[in-house]
């Protein structure tokens, strides 16, 4: 078991992929979700590891929840459904960014706020993670012209980037991959801040460099590193800072917006202990959306172990 995400190899093959996205294009959404069922199947049972990091998930979900009994115990069906939530959220980004996703299946309660800081002329730093589907909504952004930059790390997952590439030649516009954002990264994203655009970046997972800045924080009742990234980017941006996730919910998706800063400021004299509060704060957030929809968390490697 990889002691690092980034460590972890990306599998299945384009091939298999491509005859997804045909069978989506020819056949629609029902037929292709059927051909989930023994893809699922077949990665369940050979992926060990993956196994063990979903049971880990789910014993400390139940953990922190006020009610377990209203959470599922650890096991093939839940682990099974974990996966299968997990390949259903790459068919709909498949079917998004080939316009094939109803775009009143999504609902967004907070639109008003973000279209009004747009009409201003501002940008926003959106922090989201590896929970829900994030990339359901900047496909439906590009269909309205809200420019989104998402800012990525494509490695281990250069296979299924070329398939949406594929399906959609906007797919590619606007995405940045970055290792780590250093000052010309910072630049760039402060000149897209101060064009009126959105900047998006996942805060649940450490940096892929084994050395990258993290603080550890407590989460799910376990104390583990989070990248330190996401809050020194806020404070270089110098603009209103959002949580952000696209969640399933019944047979569509929902988009929850929460203001988190208006200004990230790290004092001189406190800079870490402003960044470990920040990190806590995003922390307890997220571990409220992993309770309210547990099969949406897409970590599958051992979480709380340091690398």
């Amino acid at each position: 078991m990889s002691a690092h995400w980034a460590g972890l190899a990306e599998r299945g093959s384009v091939l298999g992929i491509r005859f997804t996205a045909a069978c989506l294009r020819l056949l629609g959404e029902r037929a292709a979700r059927l051909l989930l069922y023994p893809v699922v199947a077949y990665f369940l049972l050979t992926s060990p590891a993956a196994r063990r990091a979903s049971d880990e998930y789910f014993a400390r979900l139940r953990r922190v929840a006020g009610d377990p009994a209203a959470l599922p115990q650890p096991g093939w069906g839940t682990r099974f459904r974990h996966f299968f939530a997990f390949a259903e959220s790459a068919l709909h980004k498949l079917a998004a960014w080939t316009g094939q996703f109803d775009a009143q299946a999504v609902r967004f309660p907070n639109r008003a706020e973000l279209s009004a800081l747009l009409a201003s002329g501002k940008g926003a730093l959106l922090i989201g993670a590896h929970l829900g589907n994030l990339e359901m909504s900047r496909a439906l952004a590009a269909e309205r012209r809200v420019t989104v930059n998402a800012v990525v790390y494509a490695e281990h997952g250069r296979r299924f980037f070329r398939a949406l590439a594929a399906a959609n030649p906007h797919f590619g516009v606007n995405l940045i991959h970055v290792a780590q954002v250093g000052p010309d990264t910072s630049i760039q994203l402060r000149e897209r801040i101060d064009r009126g655009e959105l900047v998006v970046i996942v805060g649940d997972r450490t940096p892929p460099a084994e050395n990258g800045r993290v603080c550890e924080v407590e989460f799910l009742g376990g104390r583990t590193p989070f990248a330190q990234g996401p809050f020194i980017l806020a404070a270089l941006l110098q603009c209103p800072v959002y949580l952000f996730f696209c969640l399933r919910e019944d047979e569509g998706y929902c988009i929850h917006l929460e203001r988190f800063e208006e200004r990230v400021v790290l004092p001189r004299g406190s800079r870490e202990q402003r960044i470990r509060e920040l990190a806590q704060r995003y922390a307890k957030r997220l571990e409220s959306y992993c309770l309210r929809a547990p099969y949406q968390w897409f970590n599958f490697y051992s979480y709380w172990r340091a690398p």
